[in-house]
């Protein structure tokens, strides 16, 4: 055989094989397509006697229903599983659900009224004393939402639908106590956080000895969150937290108010005390009378103009001073008057321009030995008396204690 002659027989093996495998694909695809028809025909078959068992079943009782409702839904995924392609059994499929179709109709109504009744359960349960997170509120309320569309879809012509109706008026009016009881727990959260965070806020502005004007600014945040703090209404799950932290955000304002209290009373304690250091026995009368005044003065002043002053530690230890240097002004006066007795009736040339006080004098009922704890002297004739110099230096020593005090509390 020559070449020519074996080249004109390699194309025909070629189309002798290509025919071949078409036969076995062609019949390869038969067998697949006979195959899955005999699958659907069963489907349909196998959803048929399904459905017959259930639609026969008494679904009045709650274990019956639980079994054929089982069944109609295993028969109904079969069925609707069925493709609609010619030549197969689409069309006995969808015969097979118009012949059941008020069965599968009545299972399914009693299924979502079921399925309503089960969601609805914790958002039903609860009463006006109990709290519950944001996160848990939005849970029942979506639970009730999926609860009444599905009482909504059940059918008026089956024997659910009284039942459901009822129970649709019921969720309805919960979703909307559950939906009031979300919205005060979000707003009283929200109220508490925003409290919080203005409290810290202020926090930051109280740090590193703040100028005045700053801490006008940190009050006003810790009275705006103190406000927020008492609009939070009861039976939320921050009630507690937020009546343990008006006592902290009140706190926290008088602290503030003591900060406050201190920037406007350190020129005025610094007065005091330059004051204090100037006393001595060569201090004039008329001198220390207008100084004393000016003092007064700048007291009084201060008080007006911040009244939050007013219950300062170091408010208290000035006015104290300043009583203490009045009490010494009222007994200066009283020998400026020429009340006082000299020396000479105590009998003493040396002591003669020293100026006694009787131990009798008193200061609003009080008297003087006994108020600044006096060393009463007597003279030749036995009356008891003080000397001046010696009150005043008393008084001065403890109105100059008070400063000091007023100093430390700044």
């Amino acid at each position: 055989m020559n070449i020519a002659e074996n080249n004109n027989k390699i194309p025909n093996k070629k189309l002798v094989l290509v025919g071949l495998i078409s036969v076995v694909m062609f019949t390869g695809g038969l067998i697949g397509w006979i195959k899955f028809k005999q699958e659907q025909e069963k489907k349909i078959q196998q959803s048929q006697a399904l459905l017959t068992q259930a639609c026969q079943t008494d679904i009045s009782a709650n274990s019956n229903f639980l079994e054929a409702s089982k069944k109609v839904n295993e028969a109904t995924r079969l069925l609707y599983s069925v493709p609609n392609i010619p030549g197969l059994s689409y069309q006995q499929a969808q015969s097979g659900l118009n012949n059941f179709s008020t069965c599968i109709k009545t299972v399914n109504a009693k299924e979502n009224f079921f399925e309503a009744k089960r969601l609805s359960r914790k958002a039903l349960g609860i009463d006006d004393e109990m709290t519950f997170s944001v996160q848990e509120w939005e849970g029942m309320r979506s639970d009730l939402e999926k609860s009444i569309d599905l009482l909504k879809t059940v059918p008026n012509d089956v024997n659910t639908y009284p039942q459901s109706q009822k129970a649709l008026k019921v969720y309805q009016n919960q979703f909307q106590k559950v939906n009031q009881k979300l919205q005060q727990e979000q707003t009283a959260v929200n109220a508490f956080n925003r409290a919080e965070d203005l409290k810290n806020q202020a926090d930051q502005l109280t740090r590193n000895y703040p100028k005045l004007e700053t801490l006008n600014e940190a009050e006003s945040k810790v009275k705006d969150a103190l406000t927020l703090i008492k609009t939070i209404p009861q039976r939320t799950t921050v009630s507690q937290k937020s009546q343990d932290t008006i006592l902290i955000y009140q706190d926290k304002i008088e602290g503030i108010h003591y900060l406050i209290g201190s920037r406007f009373l350190e020129p005025v304690v610094k007065l005091f005390s330059t004051f204090a250091d100037s006393l001595d026995s060569k201090t004039e009368y008329q001198d220390y009378a207008n100084k004393v005044k000016n003092l007064n003065k700048k007291f009084t002043d201060i008080l007006k103009e911040a009244p939050v002053t007013k219950n300062h530690p170091s408010a208290k230890a000035l006015k104290n001073a300043l009583n203490r240097y009045n009490d010494a002004l009222i007994v200066w006066q009283y020998c400026q008057q020429g009340k006082c007795q000299n020396s000479l009736s105590a009998g003493i040339i040396e002591f003669r321009n020293v100026l006694w006080i009787p131990d009798s004098f008193k200061i609003k009922n009080v008297p003087l030995t006994k108020k600044y704890k006096l060393k009463e002297s007597s003279n030749i004739f036995t009356q008891k008396f003080v000397q001046l110099n010696q009150v005043r230096s008393a008084i001065w020593e403890q109105a100059k204690s008070d400063i000091q005090e007023a100093q430390g509390q700044i």
